[in-house]
């Protein structure tokens, strides 16, 4: 051993190597422990997520079952409603015919002067001939409104219908002015709506589960729209040789190149905790893409966005096993 060969030199510099070394192992496995612990803990966050979502599935499919049993009750007592009605009318023309001989009787001479007095005292005090006059509005207007109330029951048992895998013939511009009827409560507050829906072939699908589509698209475009200087919702339907096309456009705030790459993505929401599951735009890609079709996106921040929709006109595209759904951003 030389004279610079110091033993306890040697031992100490391999102590300090050693405790470097474990501290280092320790730093490691602690690195690693944390990295577990949060995608752990991301992971939990998302499971949680899912199980509000598949709660919310569960009771919107409920409701949907209870919505449609409501429409039916609802139908019964609505059926035999408007058929009263349509019986007032006639009704309504064996009253006034009463009335107007009446009336005449008033001017003849040969009936006694009591029964006139009678009969011209009660003309006068039930008001008789603003009643025969106002009859004719009341009886159209209260058909009418019931009309309107048929209409959106049939909507409602056709949109609430328990979803299934049957496929028909059905025309989607059909499906999206039932759709629009279900929304317009919701579109009615100031929200400016143009149509231009031209006559399309029916095609091989399950209209309920567009139909779905069509609201979600609607409801994000409204929901885009919200404080936006004259709000524009603009949906066209047309056809070409091998598929038809429907668009939804608005002039809303629009979307960054980075959130339209994440918006058919389950579970992706720009919106606030508690305002949105992300579940929407996922769920009409899963039914675009089971029907062989196609959807994409354009938009542009404050230029608004417009969703296309292309499917196959007998349905089910040969050979198309996945969708596609595409972002392009200005």
């Amino acid at each position: 051993m030389s004279d610079t060969e110091n033993p306890f030199e040697i031992a100490y510099a391999r102590e300090r190597q050693a405790r470097l070394k474990a501290e280092q192992l320790l730093e490691d496995k602690s690195r690693e422990l944390y990295l577990k612990n949060q995608k752990l803990e991301e992971s939990y966050n998302r499971l949680q997520q899912q199980q509000a979502v598949a709660m919310q599935n569960e009771k919107l499919a409920t409701l949907g079952t209870l919505s449609a049993g409501v429409a039916h009750e609802i139908n019964n007592p609505l059926a035999f409603v408007l058929s009263n009605l349509e019986s007032l009318p006639i009704y309504k023309q064996a009253l006034l015919r009463l009335l107007e001989l009446n009336q005449k009787y008033l001017k003849d001479p040969g009936v006694p002067e009591n029964y006139r007095n009678e009969i011209a005292d009660l003309i006068e005090k039930e008001d008789l001939d603003f009643i025969g006059e106002d009859m004719h509005g009341l009886i159209d207007d209260t058909i009418e409104g019931i009309q309107r109330v048929k209409e959106i029951v049939l909507n409602l048992r056709s949109f609430a219908r328990t979803q299934n895998c049957d496929r028909v013939e059905a025309d989607l511009c059909a499906g999206i002015n039932s759709t629009l009827k279900l929304l317009t409560s919701e579109l009615k507050t100031g929200v400016t709506l143009k149509l231009d829906l031209q006559p399309l072939p029916g095609i091989v699908c399950n209209p309920n589960q567009l139909n779905q589509v069509f609201l979600n698209l609607i409801m994000n475009a409204k929901q885009a729209v919200e404080g936006r200087e004259n709000p524009t919702i603009t949906i066209k339907a047309c056809c070409d040789d091998d598929a038809v096309r429907i668009q939804i456009a608005d002039n809303g705030c629009g979307m960054p190149p980075e959130v339209q790459k994440e918006i058919f993505v389950p579970f992706y929401t720009t919106k606030p905790i508690g305002q949105g599951t992300g579940m929407g735009l996922a769920i009409a890609y899963g039914i675009i893409k089971d029907h062989g079709g196609k959807i994409s996106v354009k938009s542009a921040v404050d230029q608004g966005t417009v969703f296309v929709i292309s499917l196959p006109l007998w349905g089910r595209a040969e050979g198309a096993e996945t969708g596609v759904a595409e972002a392009v951003s200005d």
